[in-house]
This record gives C-alpha cells, sequence and structure tokens, in this order.
C-alpha cells in the first residue's frame, strides 16, 4: 500500500509537471517523458486504495496541477503577445488535459475496478490529443508525441503512426514503470519482484529505436531535385511592419533575392504576411507591390516565387454566405471574406492562391463565437493575419516546374500532421512552411514551432524547407535531420538545392487512425461505464 501525506501529493503532482516540461524541446531531455507521468500515476493509485479521503474531483484537481505546470514550463512565451490571453490559454488547456485524464480515472475504477493497471488512460488521451487537432479550440502544442522532434532518430517510425504514436509509446512505458514500482513495494522492496515489467518496458523502448534506426538505413536518395532560395526579410512585427508601406516591404526582399540569387534558382520562397496590407485578390495585379515582384520575374523569367501576403475576396452573387463572411458597412447586403495567404507569381502566368486552412484560435478566428464574443478582445496575437478568416477547403500546389510541386503549409498549419499528409496525398515534391514567428521574440517558441516541423519530414518523407520573417529558416531532409538554419534576428537568404521525393508513406495515406481507433474504444468504455451505473442504480 502507498502512504502519502497531503503535502507529498502536491508535490507529486508538481514533480510530474516539472519533468514533462523538462523533457520537452528544444533545450529538454526526451527521454525523460518515459518516467514523467509516474509521479501523477502514483497519485491515481493512492486515491484509488483510499477512496474515502478524497471527493470525486480528486483527481482532476492534482492532475490540473501537473498539466499547468507543463503548459507554463513549456508554453510560457505565449503570454508576449497578451498577458490575459496567454493565462486563458494555460487555464483551458490545463483543464482539458485534467478532465481526460480524471475521466479515464472514473471509467476505470467503475468498470474495470482498478486491476488492468490503468491502461485504458492510453485509448483516452489519444482519443484527446485527436480530438484537440480537430475542433474550434484546437492548440495541439503539447501532445505528447511532440517531445522527440528533437530526437529524430528515435521516431523514424512516424511514417507509420504519426505523433499519436509516439504518445502511445510515452503513456505505455510510463504505466509499465509504475508497475514495477507498485510490485516493489507491494513485495517488500525487493527487486526481482518488478523484473517482469522493468524488462517488458525496456524491450518497448529498444524495439522502436531499433525499428527506427532499420527504417533510417533503408531511405534512398533521389536524383532530381530544385534549387530554392528562402528569404528571412527580419521585419519587427509589432511596429516595423506596419510603419513600412508594402512597396518597402517588398523592396526589402527583393534587395536580399538579389544579393543571393544565382543562374541555378528556380524557386523563391518569403514568409507569411510579407506583404501584410491587404489587398483584394480580383484587382490583385494593380498593386505596387506585387508590380515589384512582377518586374524582378521578368528580369528572372525562370524564377518562381512563393510569397505569404494577406488578401481578401468579394463573394461572388449566389454564393454561400458562410460565417467568417463580413459586410460592408454601407452595403451591408454584400460581403467579402479576409485570408492568410500564400501567393505564387510565374512569369506570363496569372497569381495563384491558397488560403489558411488551420486557423489559430482567437487570432484568425473566434471559436464558438456565439459564446466567446465577450473575449474576443483578448485574443491572442501570434502571428499573421488577425480577425475571422476564409480558409481553402482542399489541398492546393504550386508548380515551379512541370516535374515539381511545392506544399504551402503557413505557419501554424505545419503542427498538424494529417493535415500536412492530406498536401501529401496530392503528390508534393516537397514541403514548404512560410511563417512568422516574431510575436514571440527569442523565446522557445519560434525554436519549438521549427523543431515540430521535422516531425512532418519523417511522417511525410519530404524534405521541409522553411522561410520565417526573423527565424529560424532552414532545410530539414526527409529523416528529419537538419541541413542548415539561420540565427534569430538576422537578414538573410538561405541557398538549397532540394531533392524531389514522391513516396507517399502510410501514415499519409491513412492519417491519425490511432485516434479515431482510440475514440471508438472510448465510446464504448464509456457506454459501458453507464450501463454499470444505471444498473446499480436501479438495484
Amino acid at each position: 500500500m502507498l502512504q502519502f501525506k497531503k503535502y507529498q501529493i502536491w508535490l507529486l503532482a508538481i514533480l510530474s509537471g516539472l519533468l514533462l516540461g523538462m523533457s520537452w524541446p528544444v533545450n529538454g531531455f526526451a527521454p525523460l517523458a518515459f518516467i514523467a507521468l509516474i509521479p501523477m500515476l502514483l497519485i491515481r493509485t493512492y486515491i484509488l486504495q483510499n477512496p474515502t479521503l478524497f471527493s470525486r474531483g480528486a483527481m482532476v484537481l492534482y492532475s490540473y496541477v501537473t498539466f499547468l505546470v507543463f503548459n507554463l514550463f513549456t508554453t510560457w512565451w505565449v503570454a508576449y503577445s497578451t498577458l490575459v490571453g496567454g493565462v486563458l490559454a494555460f487555464l483551458l488547456n490545463s483543464f482539458f488535459m485534467a478532465l481526460v485524464f480524471g475521466l479515464a480515472h472514473i471509467v476505470d475504477s467503475r468498470i474495470m475496478k482498478g486491476k488492468t493497471g490503468f491502461f485504458i488512460l492510453i485509448f483516452f488521451f489519444i482519443s484527446f490529443e485527436y480530438l484537440h487537432m480537430n475542433w474550434e479550440l484546437t492548440w495541439s502544442w503539447l501532445n505528447l508525441g511532440n517531445v522527440f522532434s528533437e530526437y529524430p532518430n528515435f521516431v523514424q517510425w512516424y511514417e507509420y503512426t504519426g505523433v499519436l504514436g509516439g504518445s502511445i509509446w510515452v503513456i505505455t512505458i510510463n504505466l509499465i514503470i509504475q508497475q514495477a514500482i507498485l510490485r516493489w513495494i507491494k513485495y517488500d522492496r525487493k527487486i526481482q519482484y518488478s523484473i517482469v515489467p522493468l524488462f517488458t518496458a525496456l524491450f518497448l523502448i529498444v524495439v522502436p529505436l531499433m525499428f527506427s534506426s532499420y527504417l533510417s538505413d533503408r531511405i534512398q536518395k533521389q536524383q532530381s531535385s530544385i534549387n530554392v532560395l528562402l528569404i528571412q526579410p527580419n521585419i519587427e512585427p509589432y511596429e516595423e511592419a506596419y510603419e513600412l508601406t508594402s512597396g518597402q516591404l517588398v523592396d526589402n526582399i527583393l534587395n536580399i533575392s538579389k544579393k543571393y540569387i544565382d543562374t541555378n534558382t528556380e524557386l523563391i520562397i518569403c514568409p507569411e504576411s510579407s506583404i501584410n496590407r491587404t489587398m483584394w485578390e480580383e484587382s490583385i495585379e494593380q498593386y505596387p507591390a506585387i508590380k515589384k515582384l512582377r518586374n524582378f520575374i521578368k528580369k528572372h523569367k525562370n524564377v518562381s516565387i512563393l510569397i505569404g501576403a494577406s488578401t481578401r475576396r468579394m463573394l461572388r452573387q449566389g454564393e454561400e454566405v458562410k460565417a467568417y463572411a463580413r459586410s460592408f458597412s454601407d452595403e451591408p447586403d454584400k460581403y467579402y471574406y479576409n485570408y492568410n495567404s500564400a501567393l505564387f507569381l510565374q512569369n506570363n502566368k496569372p497569381i495563384e492562391f491558397y488560403h489558411k486552412a488551420k486557423l489559430v484560435p482567437g487570432v484568425e478566428r473566434m471559436p464558438f463565437a456565439a459564446l466567446l464574443k465577450p473575449v474576443e478582445k483578448y485574443a491572442i496575437d501570434l502571428g499573421g493575419t488577425t480577425g475571422s478568416l476564409g480558409i481553402s477547403t482542399k489541398p492546393k500546389l504550386f508548380s515551379p516546374r512541370p516535374d515539381v510541386n511545392v506544399a504551402p503549409i503557413i505557419c501554424y498549419e505545419s503542427i498538424y500532421g494529417e493535415f500536412v499528409g492530406n498536401f501529401v496525398k496530392e503528390q508534393p515534391s516537397f514541403i514548404s512552411v512560410i511563417t512568422n514567428d516574431a510575436w514571440w521574440y527569442n523565446s522557445p517558441g519560434h525554436k519549438q514551432h521549427f523543431s515540430y516541423a521535422r516531425l512532418r519530414a519523417i511522417e511525410t518523407r519530404r524534405y521541409v524547407v522553411r522561410a520565417a520573417n526573423t527565424g529560424i529558416s532552414g532545410v530539414i531532409n526527409e529523416k528529419g535531420e537538419v541541413l542548415e538554419t539561420s540565427k534569430f534576428y538576422d537578414k538573410t537568404a538561405i541557398k538549397a538545392n532540394i531533392p524531389i521525393y514522391t513516396a507517399w508513406t502510410y501514415y499519409a495515406k491513412n492519417g491519425d487512425y490511432l485516434g479515431r481507433i482510440s475514440i471508438f474504444i472510448v465510446v464504448l468504455l464509456i457506454l459501458m461505464s453507464l450501463s454499470s451505473f444505471l444498473r446499480r442504480k436501479e438495484l
């Protein structure tokens, strides 16, 4: 039997949060994640053994402390944009995680009677992570599988499972090691009774590592490639970006391009919101910034430009008016959409558009608008165009030459594995992430964002190139290895020769199937729990 004093329970809850934080990219030690949940799991076991000492919500309360510490430790930099909005994000995300942990505890104690080692937590937590990637308040920054983004050699098998496979790995090892600790305590601290679960944990760590090494060795290099130039204009986003005209912003980009371009350059990639003055798409060729880009392309006829911009479009007559449409103050029956866009320019061809589809909650779209309208003023400013934005409803590829397609991923979209995988179904040659991480200053925020892109490279087996306003810009190969990076706050460019890959991974084909399976199992478990509760009530 476990024996804890009250203050020790609180310390264990805090310890779990600290261990999770200390495992996290980019300065953490990822293997700590394999033991980080154990203090919280021991609290759960103690509550199970002593139900009369605790209220029904005790598990939620203690796990809330754990996840609040975890959220603050890893994403404190969110508060740079707005303190109130940041606090709301910490409190809400911690609550959601704790609620899932508490719900798993209730179902396990009522149906399984606590005899299964709490392994149903795997299904509950994976279901939460999956749903958290696909609802109005989506914030998947802290999915447990992201912990290995700085250790790509650990997780080459993400090409089959995606990040959710890593989350399962972390939770499973924690549960097994906890079983070893409980056996050690139960049998008078004799280690021989803990050998089976310890060897099981070791086996489940070593085998995926070996499989990862095997997968890494079998990848073949490609022969065909494309020469790209990644532009890092280094514009301060809060004031400088709005003091300069769009023409001046483009001049800055073109001056950098002229310095680094050579006869081999085929594609220039510029960051998100490089042109931050909103342009009407119907008349976009008339804007001075676009004319400057056109003139540059005329002088470099074999060069294409991919650039982030803020655009808007009038709704056509008869087109459905969606919730995020805006009306004109003087003509309320006419509507338009604002977009965070990627523009693609080629010589003597019309401009192509892709509109960011995964929008930042509270920044680019107000979630549950009718309910949360009163807190709209506390929206967190995390980059790009703000306000209620329109979206592209399907992936869009750009073709700098007939045999090359590029997937234009905009900022926040790059943390969603299944979303990026949907682009891969269209057979891009490589993935381009255009982003503006300057809003977070020189904090772990932009470093984590860059690091997560390494997982997208593994999941899709594509090179990922990244053009960021102030950094980090860089090149990541199909194994998640970083080949080249820029320094933060540098005005610079990166030349890169990007191999063209055509492989289609199991994960890209099937997406987050582990999440969908987990949801099915959780629904069954909850129905069983409700049935058990109703039967007891009838008796």
